[in-house]
């Protein structure tokens, strides 16, 4: 193998796993708000108290969108085919974290409301999603462990992206098709939101 193709196969990999860390991290930066809170109030200054919440949403947000991003960009058949990606678990976490995104986008969610929760339980499928394609399909024990040759890990390592094209194929087939109908329904409502604007505006004259 070229040397070129190499490093482009270690980068994107890298790259994979650095989006699966950050769903993780949103996650966990979701259901730590309390802990957040609690420090928001120990800070008597509104300026610090301010900068530390922006921090917060910053991570918190950024840390998802980050991740969605990094899944979409992994999410073609040139490239699982070069890189080990878990099936179908990795790009079902990135419909899951395109679900939260466009929710927090049209939603409330800054209070700690049930859609608040909604929003915590999809960015808490996607790192679940993740980590089980992570632990058990693309980082599954080698041929050094005993254990590597029983069905369940061999059935489970046959699931990486760079072995499987038959269920790579089908898998880019149904994510694809499901972001796309997310972005659809995206694009709706900001149309919609565009025209009760504009005639809320014409009333207004």
């Amino acid at each position: 193998m070229p040397v070129h193709k190499s490093l482009e196969i270690w980068a994107v990999q890298t790259i994979c796993n650095i989006g699966i860390i950050l769903s993780i991290l949103s996650f966990l930066l979701h259901i730590s708000r309390p802990y957040f809170e609690r420090l928001l109030d120990r800070l008597t200054l509104r300026v610090a108290a301010d900068l530390w919440w922006i921090v917060y949403i910053f991570l918190r947000d950024g840390s998802l969108l980050f991740s969605f991003l990094i899944g979409f960009f992994t999410l073609n058949l040139d490239l699982m085919a070069d890189i080990k990606i878990g099936l179908p678990f990795v790009p079902l976490s990135t419909i899951a974290m395109a679900v939260a995104l466009v929710a927090k986008i049209f939603h409330n969610n800054e209070n700690l409301n049930k859609q608040y929760v909604r929003i915590t339980v999809w960015v808490m499928a996607g790192a679940v999603l993740n980590t089980i394609g992570f632990v058990f399909v693309m980082e599954a024990p080698g041929s050094e462990y005993s254990a590597a040759q029983n069905l369940f890990w061999q059935t489970l390592k046959s699931w990486r992206s760079n072995e499987n094209p038959d269920l790579s194929t089908i898998t880019f087939y149904i994510s694809f098709s499901l972001i796309i109908i997310i972005m659809i329904y995206a694009v709706v409502k900001v149309f919609r939101a565009f025209n009760r604007a504009i005639i809320g505006g014409e009333k207004n004259v």
